[in-house]
């Protein structure tokens, strides 16, 4: 942290408490729009490796450098108290690093499909589209020749990759993640119980996720679920009924909602987001509920959909039931 340790001390007695100390900001009262307001959560998020902080209230949005906020609270800059300038230079070294190492990396390609090659995966696809009429060669990311994926973007094979190349080349389709550090492998055998692999590419600042695209690039409305079929099913067959203002539909093959949401407001600069989640039926209401207490400041609404008629949204008929949080 940039900051000297008595500068959440100096928060505290000058803007109050709760001022809670995260990895990469510190979240306390703000000044122009919570002073002396109770509440359970704040607004003002001050980052721990720059000098810069930012309101993330609907009704204010007030940011700038910490002088800024300093000349409000004392009505002078007294940073240099609380700030150590040799830790900011040392933090601006390293974001001139990665953002070097982001410049060079490599634009990865998907090999192209062509029918018949890979019949059992493209069987396997094709009923978990439930036979849907959909192009396999216009499927984004859709990698079905393991090895020649591998070749062609020379991905070096570790001891894990080596051990897994051939089982996956010929039991597993892929699809590479939106910002191309991640591929998920599903196994096409339903019998196996090793039924998906995820194989980190290169780093990531966010979490990665699944994407597709919806019918309303202009919308705040986006749908995620845990898994990639789950977000296909909805995209194709629209149970919610909210696909012609959907902006995008994201799988993470995970239950990390919190993450995937706060990575989506980074990578598609949308804010204030209207979230719909098909849950699987072993989420409880309350792991949603802790999200959205926490994430005001960027989820507008969220709602939360339960298939009826299953485990998840991939197991039909799909009976949606909706509980709105």
């Amino acid at each position: 942290m940039i900051y000297d340790e008595k500068f959440i001390q100096y928060l505290k007695d000058n803007l109050g408490e709760p001022v809670k100390v995260k990895t990469k900001n510190i979240i306390c009262p703000c000044p122009w729009c919570e002073y002396n307001q109770k509440k359970d959560h704040y607004h003002l998020y001050i980052s721990t490796e720059s000098p810069i902080f930012h309101c993330f209230h609907s009704d204010c949005g007030v940011s700038g450098t910490i002088k800024k906020l300093f000349r409000k609270i004392e009505g002078k800059d007294i940073s240099e108290k609380y700030v150590d300038p040799n830790k900011v230079k040392e933090y601006v070294k390293e974001k001139i690093r990665v953002h070097e190492n982001v410049i060079q990396k490599k634009e990865l390609v998907v090999p192209s499909i062509t029918s018949g090659q890979f019949i059992l995966k493209e069987q396997y696809l094709r009923e978990r589209f439930k036979f849907s009429n959909i192009d396999l060669s216009k499927i984004k990311g859709l990698v079905l020749d393991v090895k020649s994926f591998i070749e062609v973007n020379k991905i070096p094979i570790d001891e894990k990759l080596f051990r897994m190349i051939d089982y996956l080349h010929s039991n597993f389709v892929g699809f590479l993640t939106e910002n191309q550090s991640v591929i998920i492998f599903r196994n096409i055998d339903r019998k196996s119980s090793f039924n998906h692999f995820k194989y980190q590419i290169q780093e990531s600042n966010f979490l990665d996720y699944y994407k597709i695209s919806g019918n309303n690039i202009n919308s705040n409305n986006i749908v995620l679920a845990e898994g990639v079929f789950d977000i296909f099913s909805e995209s194709i067959f629209d149970s919610i009924g909210i696909k012609n203002n959907t902006r995008l539909y994201a799988s993470a093959l995970s239950t990390s909602y919190e993450s995937l949401i706060k990575s989506i407001v980074f990578h598609e600069q949308e804010f204030k987001l209207n979230v719909s989640i098909l849950s699987d039926s072993n989420m409880e209401l309350d792991y949603y509920r802790k999200i959205k207490r926490f994430n005001k400041h960027i989820i507008e609404s969220l709602s939360v959909y339960y298939n009826k008629s299953g485990k998840d949204f991939n197991v039909t008929p799909i009976n949606p039931e909706k509980f709105i949080l």
